[in-house]
């Protein structure tokens, strides 16, 4: 609603009250009234401003059964009021559009804000539709959320993958310094680290559209890679890895993927350097982890391709002399 509508509305809940609207005044509030529950509680709350200035404070207060009275009295009073009743009438509808604007002011003020960091570990946030950030490690971000202004924006620096429920309450953007990435309803992963040239949008499910204020940008369907160059301010657009949000699920699918990929995506998720040693880096391996210790991990890969290992606190190595 604009700030004109709703000063409108606040006038028209105030002559209604204080007997100055017409029959289609009075119409035009009805519809607006039975719109939503929103606008039947802020009426209700006008009628409890005004039945409070004429009752007592303890008297029990039925917001329906005011309505109601307000009503009848307006098509039943007779014309003719002494001057006196004319200005407390006056007085009482300033006071009342003072109180309701009082009232919106509070409506419009439903901004919520969260800030979320991750340096060590990843963090998983939800938010209050129920929309999941996940927070890699050296990750911020500064949420805004406002289910009356249907908007919801997250300002991100570094990567999170997002999670957007179809029931969601808002519509959601995530801001990565210029570039602006939309939500067609989906899930996606962000990776926007300040030090890195290019940002990448990787879409897991749904789609999204990424562009700058300035220009259209691209759209981005699931299973592709947005990717934004920060220096040249060009969009491409690349095939999505199907893991790039193991860091928060654990969970790893490959097809025919060499161990050289393989130990790189393991090295990062875990947070523990994996070398490779021997001729050994395009060995190819189908396999699937899901949410499982490393060393299970390690193990597993290490008995299909035949390969030795050894460990220490800083480092995990497999070695062998070629492929199975």
């Amino acid at each position: 609603m604009s700030e004109k509508e709703e000063f409108d509305i606040e006038t028209l809940i105030a002559k209604f009250i204080t007997d100055e609207c017409s029959p289609a005044e009075i119409q035009e509030l009805e519809n607006w009234r039975a719109q939503s529950e929103e606008n039947e509680k802020y009426v209700a709350d006008a009628l409890l401003i005004y039945q409070r200035a004429e009752l007592a404070v303890d008297q029990k207060f039925d917001s329906q059964q005011a309505w109601k009275n307000v009503s009848a009295r307006i098509e039943s009073e007779p014309e003719g009021r002494s001057a006196f009743i004319g200005l407390w009438k006056f007085a009482a509808g300033l006071i009342l559009i003072a109180a309701l604007s009082y009232l919106f002011f509070q409506q419009l003020d439903t901004s919520e804000e969260f800030n979320f960091s991750s340096k060590t570990e990843v963090q998983i946030q939800t938010l209050p539709d129920q929309t999941t950030l996940a927070l890699n490690r050296e990750s911020e971000s500064k949420v805004t959320y406002d289910e009356r202004k249907n908007i919801g924006i997250i300002e991100l620096s570094g990567e999170a993958l997002v999670s957007i429920p179809d029931e969601k309450k808002v519509n959601w953007q995530v801001q990565v310094e210029e570039l602006i990435i939309e939500d067609i309803g989906t899930e996606f992963n962000v990776k926007a680290y300040p030090d890195c040239d290019q940002v990448e949008v990787s879409v897991l499910s749904g789609e999204v559209r990424i562009y700058k204020a300035d220009e259209d940008g691209i759209s981005i369907a699931a299973g592709e890679k947005g990717i934004y160059n920060k220096t040249t301010g060009e969009f491409q657009m690349d095939v999505a890895d199907q893991n790039v949000g193991a860091y928060q699920s654990k969970i790893f699918t490959y097809q025919n993927q060499s161990l050289e990929t393989i130990a790189a995506q393991l090295s990062e998720v875990y947070q523990i350097p994996i070398i490779l040693e021997g001729d050994i880096a395009g060995c190819a391996l189908t396999v699937n982890f899901e949410d499982e210790e490393l060393d299970d991990i390690i193990s597993i890969i290490s008995e299909t391709l035949g390969l030795e290992v050894s460990e220490t606190e800083e480092s995990i190595t497999l070695s062998g002399e070629g492929c199975f």
